[in-house]
């Protein structure tokens, strides 16, 4: 039983270290693609958009305005215009993604102690950069503004702090908690690294299983000892390897890309292995079911994005229909990515009732998928050594 068992092991190890594709997918491009992708946002935040003005005033007041949204970090003012149809056709053309209209009254409502208008227009068909301007361009106008307002209040005889008390009444105090930046790295990364393992993992695990159906254990070729021990040696190959494998990813993007560690490393660590049994079972079954490798790498790509939009890392349960909140609570994804961000950014941990609720269902999804899986195995182990006695059967009566 133990010669087989380690006899097992090594075959898994063997079967790996063959296929050279497979090997990259599993242990390099977890880490490296979470490199790539977090790179990406390595800015963290969206600046230099670009503005058209289209200045109709053409005064000294027209001329602050705008240099005050050149010298802004979130914008840079490469065109000045004199219509908006111009303006219009740079923004068509994709060399600005936002407009700034000036009318002729500015200056002259301003000088007469009237609110002067400006008409903003964003690009909103990208929303990260359509949300960014927007917010961005109210806190540059708000500031001219105020500007304004103060002056005039110093010109009648007022101090500087008597002119901002009268124009802002209420000021507010803006601290931002756990991400100060509003860096898209930040909100990002964690979840975008586990979701490159979870397809690559599945994939690797689910590839392994279906490579089973040509000579290996659901070929119906071996013994029902040999079928049941190298199952067992399957998951306890990738279950290993695959949890060290996300350890290391993890450690990695936190620490190349400087995520602040706030939580416990054991937490982190313990729910890690509730996910990586998740996928174990997952991709056991998935490799099972399908017919061969391809058709289990379709089914995986197939279902990658709908797991991660429904995980409700990215877009908020609160917002979604509850049929498909309620579909969700059966996705590892749900109960994994969001608590990952929480403990790492929030510093939170088993000792919150949210985080605590995840570890549960992940543990009960794990168990749940596993025995999925192994009835799965059983019935289809038992199928093809059924189809296999016809075959020996005929051979020993030719040879009779």
């Amino acid at each position: 039983m133990i010669k087989l068992f380690f006899t097992g092991f090594f075959r898994e190890i063997k079967m790996l270290w063959n296929d050279k594709r497979m090997l990259f997918m599993f242990l390099i491009a977890p880490v490296a693609l979470s490199i790539v992708v977090c790179g990406a946002f390595s800015n963290q935040i969206v600046n230099n958009i670009p503005l058209a003005a289209v200045d109709e005033n053409s005064s000294q007041k027209t001329r602050d305005l705008i240099q005050a949204f050149d010298q802004s970090d979130r914008f840079n003012v490469p065109y000045v215009v004199t219509s908006q149809d111009e303006a219009i056709r740079l923004m068509e053309s994709g060399e600005v993604l936002g407009i700034i209209v000036i009318p002729t009254d500015y200056t002259r409502s301003l000088q007469l102690g009237q609110q002067a208008q400006v008409l903003i227009g964003v690009n909103s068909a990208n929303n990260i950069i359509g949300n960014s301007a927007v917010v961005s361009i109210m806190q540059v106008v708000k500031t001219i503004s105020s500007q304004i307002a103060v002056k005039s209040f110093v010109a009648t005889g007022s101090s500087i702090a008597d002119g901002t008390a009268k124009v802002m009444p209420v000021a507010t105090v803006l601290r931002p908690w756990f991400n100060p930046q509003f860096s898209y790295l930040t909100y990002l990364g964690l979840g975008l690294t586990g979701m490159i393992f979870h397809q690559l993992f599945l994939m690797t695990v689910a590839t392994a299983f279906a490579e089973e159906k040509k000579e290996g254990i659901l070929s119906g070729k071996m013994t029902a000892k040999e079928t049941v021990i190298h199952f067992i040696n399957k998951f306890i190959f990738y279950g290993v390897t695959g949890y060290g494998n996300l350890l290391l990813t993890y450690y990695a993007i936190i620490k190349i890309f400087h995520f602040p560690m706030r939580g416990s490393r054991e937490d982190l660590a313990i729910i890690c292995g509730y996910f990586i049994l998740c996928l174990l079972g997952l991709g056991a079954w998935l490799g099972t079911i399908c017919k061969n490798t391809i058709h289990a790498i379709q089914w995986l790509m197939a279902l990658t994005y709908p797991f991660f939009i429904l995980s409700g890392f990215s877009w908020p349960h609160s917002e979604m229909p509850d049929v498909w909140v309620k579909a969700a609570q059966y996705l590892p994804t749900t109960h994994f990515l969001t608590p990952v961000r929480d403990i790492v950014l929030m510093g939170v941990g088993f000792e919150t009732t949210t985080v605590a609720h995840s570890r549960e269902m992940l543990l009960h999804l794990a168990l749940g998928i596993f025995l999925l899986s192994a009835i799965t195995f059983m019935i289809q182990a038992y199928l093809a050594k059924r189809r296999q006695q016809p075959k020996h059967g005929r051979k020993e009566v030719v040879e009779a």
